[in-house]
Formats: structure tokens, sequence, C-alpha cells
């Protein structure tokens, strides 16, 4: 295990944890809160990401981005996106990433990501980025959005602790180029990554369905979507696109 890692058996969310801890002491940038299950770990809004022991990734990682202004702080999603798919393609998984935080493989969804800032005087001063990434599991419970994970993709177990390794050091090779301000790099890498991007696709709005093309996702984590010829900006669930897998 890593100096700077933070071992549970079991917490109710790692990001919970990291949060409170830090309540109580100060923590170095890069730490990181592991457990070998969490039984209501948090996603984007409401959603919660629920694993089963030991059978699992579940982490969550310290940052203190302060050289990121508050409106960019969506380069830290795409920082944590990029990771994962980094990590996965050293696996020998494709990937590709969902809007706005989840990643994909041709079966269904295998990771997701939560980043909570602490904002002051318009800078970012603390993250916590919490990943979910399902590993050896190989049943899961009827979702919206089929799962999938490592061992069905590949066939193999992992080790849960290696893997962890690996999300951290391509998390953190990804970070820093977000601090040596290589932001366009990381847009482009993001959006070649970025599914449906450019492809014709059936949107729901409200209760309108009409086909439309994404065309990027802007600093404010806001998803540029082309609809009849302009280009319109959405947030997180204020639109829902058709999904496509293949279960076999």
């Amino acid at each position: 295990m890593r100096s700077r890692w933070i071992k549970h058996d079991s917490l109710t969310s790692t990001s919970s944890f990291l949060s409170e801890l830090l309540k109580h002491q100060k923590l170095d940038e890069g730490t990181v809160v592991i457990a070998d299950y969490q039984d209501t770990g948090r996603g984007q809004g409401e959603h919660s990401w629920l694993s089963t022991r030991g059978e699992n990734l579940t982490m969550s990682f310290l940052l203190f981005p302060a050289f990121l202004s508050a409106s960019s702080q969506f380069h830290l999603t795409r920082v944590a996106s990029l990771a994962l798919c980094d990590a996965l393609a050293i696996l020998g998984v494709d990937s590709v990433i969902k809007w706005p935080n989840d990643i994909l493989t041709y079966r269904g969804k295998i990771a997701g990501i939560l980043i909570e800032n602490s904002i002051t005087a318009g800078s970012i001063t603390r993250t916590i980025a919490g990943i979910g990434l399902n590993l050896n599991q190989t049943t899961f419970p009827s979702f919206p959005i089929p799962a999938s994970s490592l061992r069905l993709e590949t066939g193999k177990n992992v080790d849960v602790g290696e893997v962890g390794e690996l999300v951290e050091t391509c998390l953190m090779s990804r970070y820093q180029a977000l601090e040596e301000g290589k932001t366009d790099q990381l847009e482009k890498e993001y959006l070649e990554l970025l599914y449906k991007a450019d492809e014709p696709t059936l949107f729901k709005v409200g209760e309108e369905e009409s086909v439309g093309i994404i065309k990027g996702v802007n600093d404010f984590g806001e998803l540029m979507l082309e609809l009849n010829g302009e280009i319109r900006t959405f947030g997180h669930g204020a639109v829902s696109m058709e999904l496509n897998f293949d279960q076999t």
C-alpha cells in the first residue's frame, strides 16, 4: 500500500469519509482513501454507486488545485475521466466518456466519477475526486444503464490494490498536465473520447425528442449540443441521450 493511502474495510462513502477527516486534521495533496466496500457511495446528483464487497475499486483523492478558477472546474472532471480511460487502456479495455461523469465500454458502464470542489474567492481551494471502478464483479442489479466490469470485459480477475495504484498514477499524471497548463491538449483528448461526439443521436429534452449532435463540453461542464442547426448548452439532468450497448 502506498504511504498516502488510508485504507478501510468498509465505509459509507470514501468521499464523505475524506471530507469529514479534513475537518479534524491536515492532509497532504495526493492523499487517497480506499475501501473494500462502501454502502452508500455517492454519484452525480441523487445517484449512488453501490459496490460488492472486495470486488471493485472505490477510492477518493485529495487535490489542492488553487491554480484553477471556479469557472474552470470542469477541467478536473476531464482529468479524472481521461485518467480512468488511460488505466483501462493499459489493462486492455477500450472505453469512452459519457457526459458528464461516466466511463463506458461496449457492454455498459464500468466506472463513475464524482468531483466535489471547495471554492474561496473565485478559486478552487480543495477537490475530492471520488472514483468507482467495477473490477471483478460479474452480476449487477438492474440499472437504467447496464453495468460492466474488467472481469466481464477481459475474462480475468485483477488485484484491487494494483489497479488502485495504476489509477492513482494515471490520475496524478493527468493532473500534472493540468497544473502545467496543458488544457488545450486535455480538451482535445477528452473530445476524442466523448461518447457520441459528432454523431447524430436521439436526445430527449424535457418531453421532446429530437436528433442532435454533441459538439463538446464547455468549462462549466455544460453539454454543447447542436439541435436544429443551433448550438445549445445543457446542464446535468437537463438532457438525456439514446445509449447503445452489446450485452452478448
